[in-house]
């Protein structure tokens, strides 16, 4: 059942990394059925976790569950009782977030580099096609978007769209995108698992790949998943002139790669995109940028005021609420998260949701830096970085890919600080206590006690909230 559970979780990642290519190529009639693809995979991971027994305790299950009943009673007082808008809303907000603790409970270190290595392996073919996306027409069936709609993709600059490469829209290139880094960092600085030419090719992938987006938040985001991996080194004492050439080293292949027309052409149309919101701002690029970011806070707390007690109801404020009940594309309440969360939810569930959400994050950041200083492991803090301030707390998480990769990123910070070794002294130590068991008779229920967890065991519970 255990090696059941584990061979959903990595469907349960393919199916996130091409669900878009099945929308757009493969099944476009099918698109708004393939919406929620994943949702049955999930159910399965579930229910093998139940049956081989590794169900993880955890308090933050049970605010899960809490918050669902409360959205479902909100939502009735505020008149909202269409049932598959409200499904669609608890879809959304609760049922993929238990899958963080049981990628944790299910997964090892050793799970998480093998799909960490598939991941950069997926990486380097999808940076092909964004590369192909790029070079073509608006128009072409390669850049065709959901439903085979030739319309749906965002331009960028220069008469370039925002490839997407295998996902449905650039939302998705900027959510996995800094994952990505956070493998390629690793296995580039501390334990290269993959052939080294091919990590190579991992690396020009990356370069590439973040000016072809044309977005500024995908490279942004990638860009704090390597700071995260230079603080993480300062704190561990081991920044030295070895980094340092392994750091020039990439500076002076970006720098080459700068020569090649793909490179020249999209680092134009990345510069033409900064220009155009430079004088969308009033001449200030950085300033569109800040003044997106603080709006996500500053927006929705204006909102709260207006918000209804109850709110409209969980689900009301996303696209397939708007699909169901006007027939229309789009969002009946607001499109940033936190906005849609204060009105479908009212201001004190909603507020009580994005409380959640962000203690999950910073839960996550704890667990983190401990495995930072306790294992002297960058890789849980660089996938917190490229996770926790964006999919986990701002992003809009009815937007499946984001979700996907939110609970997808966070279970895998988790499982990283699992590793094999310590896993395996555990599993001794309860198959010696279960033949103890079974050769001793105890003659009375009192004398029958179980044996207290191992200081590894009660250390390894209290990281992971158990």
């Amino acid at each position: 059942m255990l090696k059941l559970t584990k061979w959903l979780i990595w469907l349960y990642m393919l199916l996130l990394m091409f669900e878009g290519a099945l929308r757009k190529w493969v099944f476009p009639g099918a698109a708004d059925a393939l919406l929620v693809v994943r949702d049955p995979v999930l159910l399965g991971i579930y229910a093998f976790a139940v049956l081989s027994g590794r169900v993880p305790r955890s308090a933050f299950l049970g605010a899960v569950g809490a918050l669902t009943l409360a959205s479902v009673i909100f939502s009735f007082l505020a008149g909202q009782t269409n049932i598959i808008v409200l499904a669609y809303g608890l879809r959304t907000n609760y049922l993929h977030l238990p899958l963080i603790w049981v990628i944790a409970e299910v997964f090892d270190r050793e799970d998480v580099d093998k799909m960490g290595s598939w991941l950069l392996l997926i990486g380097m073919a999808m940076t092909a096609l964004m590369v192909q996306q790029f070079r073509s027409p608006a128009d072409a069936i390669i850049n065709c978007g959901v439903g085979g709609d030739p319309d749906a993709q965002i331009h960028g600059a220069g008469g370039h769209i925002r490839p997407p490469g295998f996902f449905s829209f650039i939302i998705g290139p900027t959510v996995f995108f800094p994952v990505y880094t956070a493998f390629f960092l690793h296995q580039a600085s501390s334990k290269r698992r993959l052939w080294w030419p091919l990590l190579v090719g991992a690396g020009l992938a990356l370069a590439i790949a973040l000016p072809i987006s044309i977005s500024r938040g995908t490279a942004i985001a990638a860009g704090v998943v390597g700071i995260a991996l230079v603080l993480g080194m300062i704190r561990l004492g081991v920044f030295n002139m070895a980094i340092i050439r392994m750091a020039l080293v990439g500076v002076a292949v970006v720098f080459a790669l700068s020569f090649t027309p793909v490179f020249k052409d999209a680092r134009y149309a990345f510069m033409d995109r900064w220009t155009i919101a430079a004088e969308e701002s009033g001449g200030r690029g950085w300033g569109s940028l800040v003044g997106r970011v603080t709006s996500v806070v500053e927006v929705p707390v204006a909102l709260m005021s207006q918000a209804p007690v109850f709110g409209y109801g969980v689900g009301y404020g996303s696209s397939v609420a708007a699909r169901i009940l006007t027939g229309q594309r789009g969002f009946l309440l607001a499109e940033d998260e936190w906005s849609k969360c204060y009105l479908e939810l009212g201001p004190l569930l909603g507020s009580a949701f994005l409380l959640f959400r962000i203690v999950v994050a910073f839960y996550l950041l704890a667990v983190a830096w401990q495995a930072l200083k306790r294992d002297r492991d960058t890789l849980p803090l660089m996938l917190w970085a490229a996770c926790g301030p964006t999919t986990i707390i701002f992003f809009q998480w009815a937007q499946p890919t984001v979700l996907g990769f939110a609970v997808l990123t966070g279970g895998l910070l988790l499982a990283a600080t699992k590793h094999p070794e310590e896993q395996e002294e555990e599993e001794n130590e309860e198959d010696s206590d279960d033949e103890e068991d079974e050769s001793e008779e105890p003659d009375t229920d009192d004398e029958a006690e179980a044996e207290a967890p191992s200081e590894l065991e009660v250390q390894r519970r209290r990281m992971r909230g158990l």
